[in-house]
């Protein structure tokens, strides 16, 4: 029964004076983030704490993160040699094809006339 009075209260009022419902219903929310912006700001936060820091060194050893994308066997070199060695070379480096040089040279000689073709 209480509770019925209160609900048709409430209902009267809020047809009676919609404008005051709103502006208190405006200033209790602000005031109630007010209050939980302020339990926030005022908690205790944990302070990170930094690990040691090592000094970089060139020949210090990679730490490889185990995932499946990188291969076991894969291990990469952060001191690279000033030479290719020649079974390095014959490993890697191939010569291109006779035809191919064509191709390539035909495309060059196809860019410089353009470029020269204007020209006096």
């Amino acid at each position: 029964m209480i509770f019925d009075d209160i609900k048709y209260e409430i209902s009267d009022f809020a047809h009676e004076k919609p404008l005051l419902l709103t502006i208190i219903c405006i200033v209790v929310f602000l005031f109630i983030a007010g209050i939980i912006i302020l339990m926030i700001q005022t908690s205790p936060q944990e302070k990170t704490v930094l690990p040691s820091q090592e000094p970089f060194t060139q020949d210090a050893p990679i730490l490889i993160p185990d995932s499946p994308d990188i291969e076991k066997d894969y291990y990469p070199n952060r001191i690279t040699e000033n030479k290719w060695s020649q079974d390095e070379a014959n490993k890697w480096f191939t010569y291109p094809e006779d035809e191919t040089m064509k191709e390539l040279e035909k495309a060059n000689d196809s860019i410089i006339n353009d470029i020269t073709g204007a020209a006096p």
